[in-house]
């Protein structure tokens, strides 16, 4: 498949994502980490692309950067009622988690636990979060370890 029909395909697939909703915004406070499957990453993104014309900031968190995501997540005021201005943030902040930010799930997590959501809901969300960067660290030590134990015995000739 050439590289601008695949692109065409997954921003298909996201299209058919936000049109059938739950919208992307919402999905922070819907589903668990473990359930973004890159259909909905893809979905995210594209919702997040459409909300940072003019914010440098913004642009940077949606690019890569963590540390402005986390940085524009925590400048909220936790709410009363969830509103559009939470939704596009809390997004901004699973976006940044989905793309490997460890900061970013643990500030997910911590936000969701004071969020106006139901009790046990916000705590399967907020644990998903965790358990996700807990299963990434192990997999990053296990892969540590794996190259150091591969270059200790190259280098002793094992």
């Amino acid at each position: 498949m050439s590289k601008s029909r695949k692109q065409k395909s997954l921003s298909e697939s996201a299209a058919a994502i936000a049109a059938a909703g739950p919208y992307p915004f919402e999905l922070w406070r819907l589903i668990p980490a473990e359930e973004f499957d890159k259909h909905r990453k893809y979905a995210v993104g594209a919702y997040l692309a459409t909300c940072a014309a003019g914010d440098v900031e913004w642009r940077r968190a949606i690019a890569g950067d963590e540390t402005c995501a986390v940085r524009i997540a925590l400048r909220m005021q936790v709410p009363d009622d969830i509103s559009y201005p939470v939704d596009a943030r809390m997004t901004l902040l699973v976006y940044a988690a989905l793309n490997g930010g460890a900061a970013a799930a643990l500030t997910l997590a911590n936000l969701l636990r004071r969020m106006p959501l139901d009790a046990q809901d916000k705590n399967v969300l907020a644990n998903s979060w965790l358990a996700r960067n807990a299963r990434m660290a192990a997999q990053d030590a296990s892969e540590l370890r794996r190259r150091l134990l591969g270059e200790m015995y190259h280098d002793n000739g094992l």
